[in-house]
């Protein structure tokens, strides 16, 4: 279903009048129908089967965990390996015999959702969610304002809102008015400025036959503009309808292009999922470092291990093939060598020195350009093929 599309207004104007308007067992009811059929507009009978059951199973394993929190760690990697077989990474479909995977198995939305699941089964466990029920979890995980693309909401912040606690949106006409503004600045970003940006960008999927390395790095530094304006586009749209509604996901992006190093890159780029890598990757990594003795008293390098870690599983989240390891994998490089230098200059010039020297100006414009040239052209990876990137490295050493 088109977000631009008079059937996917009409969804959403309904939906917010529901959720608004109707109480009792109807409203959660109704607003589950709306999103289950709006799930069953990209998915076949075979994918919605999957959708449902990956999602019951991972309810499954929730109570589980919830009554036997030592049995978490096996629930995680169950629902892991299911989703990268079902995904079908190139790793994966190496390993398995011929005719053991089906594309119609790599369903839309089943990324996300393993990341809603995967906390849902490790909160529970750890006694920090209360009113799982099926049907609040089922509207948790199918909300048709982040189903497909996000952003990644916890199941308590969409509970808080589902059960009144909190209203994303004031009861003045101003507030109604920010939002709606919200939606159409959303549309405006992706259907006019995104598609204008499209013309120059270098596309997945497009050939890069004739190509010279420049043209493929000035190709991808646009496709990284073009691909904000679409996805931070759509994030307006959804955020926009999400607090009409009275469930609104949370925000997702801040100014990437104005980030002034990559840690902050990473708190305005996608944030929810740099959240939830944060909580569920990165402290428990760090934290099972820390413990090892080769790296007890060694804090940086547990966290540079770390970080590298957290931006590999990034990587891997995003995409199937090789080229999404490796996009994790210069992200990690990036990031470790940024923690390793603010470690050495502030060993040198103490924390308020390092303070002071991030607060002048040319610190921080230098810091901007490198890190938006950096983050740019990591998408070479992103769009490219394995076989794509294999091609230029063999006309670049030729």
């Amino acid at each position: 279903m088109n977000l631009l599309s008079l059937e996917f207004v009409a969804l959403a104007v309904a939906l917010i009048f529901w959720v608004r308007f109707v109480r009792g067992p109807g409203r959660i009811a109704g607003f589950l129908a709306g999103s289950a059929y709006y799930a069953s507009t990209f998915v076949s009978p075979l994918g919605a089967a999957v959708v449902l059951g990956f999602t019951l199973l991972g309810y499954a394993f929730a109570l589980l965990a919830r009554a036997r929190a030592r049995l978490t760690a096996a629930c995680v990697a169950a629902l892991v390996a299911l989703f990268a077989y079902l995904r079908g990474y190139d790793l994966v479909l190496y390993a398995l015999p011929e005719g053991a995977w089906s594309p119609l198995l790599a369903v839309a939305g089943l990324s996300y959702l393993l990341f809603k699941i995967l906390h849902v089964v490790v909160d529970s466990a750890g006694g920090r969610l209360d009113g799982l029920t099926l049907p609040a979890y089922l509207a948790y995980c199918f909300n048709f304002t982040t189903f497909l693309l996000g952003p990644i909401q916890r199941f308590q912040d969409f509970a808080a809102q589902w059960n009144g606690e909190r209203d994303p949106l004031s009861a003045d006409l101003g507030a109604h008015v920010d939002a709606v503004n919200r939606v159409l600045r959303g549309y405006l970003k992706k259907w006019v400025l995104a598609d204008f940006v499209a013309r120059w960008a270098l596309l997945p999927g497009e050939g890069i036959e004739g190509l010279g390395p420049f043209e493929v790095l000035s190709g991808a530094w646009i496709f990284y503009v073009y691909l904000y304006l679409d996805f931070s586009g759509y994030c307006d749209i959804v955020i926009g309808i999400g607090r009409l509604m009275g469930v609104a996901p949370p925000e997702n992006f801040r100014f990437p292009f104005l980030s002034p190093n990559i840690a902050q890159y990473w708190l305005r780029v996608h944030r929810s999922l740099t959240e939830w890598l944060t909580d569920y990757v990165f402290h428990p990594l760090y934290t099972a470092l820390l413990r090892m003795r080769r790296l007890r008293g060694h804090r940086l390098a547990a966290r540079n291990l770390a970080i590298a870690g957290t931006m590999l599983v990034a990587g891997v989240w995003h995409g199937t093939t090789l080229s999404f390891v490796l996009f994790g994998g210069v992200h990690a490089l990036i990031q470790v060598a940024y923690r390793t230098l603010e470690s050495i200059l502030e060993s040198r010039l103490g924390a308020a020195g390092l303070r002071s020297l991030r607060a002048r100006r040319w610190w921080s414009v230098v810091g901007t350009a490198c890190t938006l040239l950096l983050t740019a052209s990591a998408y070479v990876f992103f769009v490219l093929t394995p076989d794509d990137l294999a091609s230029l490295w063999t006309r670049i050493g030729g």
